[in-house]
């Protein structure tokens, strides 16, 4: 009997597109507003009892999906929570019913063509909300049966065009992964999957970028509620930046998922034999030639004469910050760290976060090559503000730090002193960013071999742990530890 009740309801939802459809244009609580108020109280408190029992299969009641059926076909505009229940039902319709899933995936898509004409505005913010109903549709169609990945491709290509801003972070993860899939399958070429790569980690990137900014509005707004002794300000500050540092997570992960989704179509050879056929097309295409040298840096694929090619074009038809950057990295290749830096400092200009941080990086890189320290370490410290979660930078101080000991062989303990300071960067980095631990570990471990023995910081009137400053360029306090 069961079974009967759950195939016939795959049927009535399956005849559900064109009574729904008759409905949408129908008052709030639809033509019989006692009949709908009823069926809404009688769904929603079934709902919240099968939800207290995390949505297990004992717990639903048959009478909670007629119910609810009811007021999404008569009254689809009576609120949002009659699409978010839905899925719900839905999902463990499909989970239980794994045959029938595509039935109820369609039924899916209904709610979500139902709620982008009933609610095209969030009723809380009033901002638009077509463009992430349309990528949830397509999120979901790809996660109950990715063999439907050309349906879930097109339709969130659609969202995406819409307006990819509104769109939760999560649901760009599958429109690269759907096109993939249509690559691989043969029903879009490579530059398809290029094209989305770009697409999606400009704006991961750009959103990392924004998150940043807040957080260091954030901690500059918590240390003046500490230096006020306003507590209540200082939990508030707290939250904030958890929530932040969540959000830029969030990205931060994604963009990672990409990167590796991306890897079986970035090998240096495929990506510079797809990108020539496209140059020698159009060799004075600006945005072509913007996509050729952003896909190749970030796949470290710059030693191409494509790429020099490509950056000089670029620079010559539109010079700009991304441009200069190009050059700069082929001149430090080349070593010419002095005319690098040159074009390094322009890039800095950028609209492009991930592109600001690198060209800082390797500007603090192209000072450190030429000696010029401190001009290395301001570099690096424009980079971590930049990027707060990023160790890079920290790694680069300490080796700036290690590189200036002779400048110190002078001091009490003979220039060893530097080496506290760059293992205290070495920390910082490894605290801040796992994606660096390692070789901050390997090396902390080399630098603490110079540190001075228990035996010099003694007879110098010092004693391990202790406070100290180090003078000149460097200007900072650091701990005293001995060679163990």
């Amino acid at each position: 009997m069961k079974t009967r009740k759950v195939m016939l309801l795959a049927v009535m939802f399956g005849m559900a597109v064109s009574v729904s459809a008759q409905n949408v244009d129908a008052p709030k609580y639809g033509n019989d507003s006692v009949a709908s108020v009823t069926n809404q109280s009688t769904y929603r408190e079934y709902f919240k009892q099968w939800e207290a029992a995390k949505y297990s299969k004992d717990a639903i009641s048959m009478e909670m999906v007629s119910a609810w059926r009811y007021v999404f076909l008569n009254a689809p505009r009576m609120s949002q929570y009659v699409y978010t229940n839905g899925e719900k039902i839905m999902d463990y319709f499909i989970r239980t019913n794994p045959s029938q899933k595509d039935a109820y995936i369609d039924t899916l898509n209904m709610l979500a063509d139902t709620r982008a004409i009933c609610f095209p505005n969030d009723p809380k913010t009033g901002a638009s909300q077509i463009a992430n109903i349309k990528a949830k549709k397509g999120y979901l169609i790809y996660t109950y049966n990715p063999a439907r990945y050309e349906e879930a491709y097109n339709v969130l290509k659609e969202a995406v065009e819409l307006d990819i801003a509104q769109i939760q972070v999560g649901f760009l993860d599958s429109y690269f992964r759907a096109a993939a899939d249509m690559v691989n399958n043969g029903k879009a070429d490579k530059m398809t999957v290029i094209d989305v790569y770009q697409e999606l980690t400009d704006v991961l990137d750009a959103n990392v970028k924004t998150l940043a900014e807040t957080e260091t509005e954030l901690l500059t707004a918590k240390q003046e509620a500490e230096e006020a002794g306003d507590a209540e300000g200082v939990a508030g500050f707290d939250k904030q930046l958890e929530k932040n540092e969540k959000s830029i997570n969030n990205y931060k992960g994604v963009k990672s998922n990409i990167d590796n989704l991306f890897q079986p179509f970035a090998s240096c050879e495929d990506l510079i034999k797809v990108f020539t056929a496209k140059m020698n097309e159009n060799p004075n295409d600006i945005n072509l030639l913007k996509r050729i040298t952003t896909v190749l840096d970030k796949k470290d694929c710059t030693d191409s004469k494509l790429f020099l090619d490509a950056s000089k074009n670029l620079y010559a038809l539109e010079p700009s910050p991304e441009a200069a950057y190009n050059i700069g990295v082929q001149l430090f290749k080349d070593k010419k760290y002095g005319e690098a830096a040159t074009y390094f400092e322009q890039a800095t200009k950028a609209e492009n976060n991930d592109r600001v941080f690198r060209a800082l990086r390797n500007l603090a890189m192209c000072y450190q090559n030429t000696g010029n320290l401190s001009k290395g370490r301001d570099a690096a410290r424009r980079a971590a503000q930049v990027d707060p979660t990023a160790g890079e930078p920290y790694l680069i101080i300490a080796m700036l730090y290690a590189e200036s000991s002779k400048q110190y062989e002078s001091s009490t303990f003979g220039g060893k002193e530097v080496f506290w300071a760059a293992v205290d960067k070495c920390e910082r980095a490894r605290q801040l960013d796992p994606s660096v631990a390692k070789r901050a570990g390997e090396m902390i471990a080399a630098y603490r071999q110079y540190y001075p023995s228990t035996e010099t910081v003694f007879f110098n009137d010092y004693q391990d742990g202790q406070s100290y400053s180090i003078g000149g360029w460097i200007g900072e306090t650091t701990t005293i530890r001995t060679k163990k």
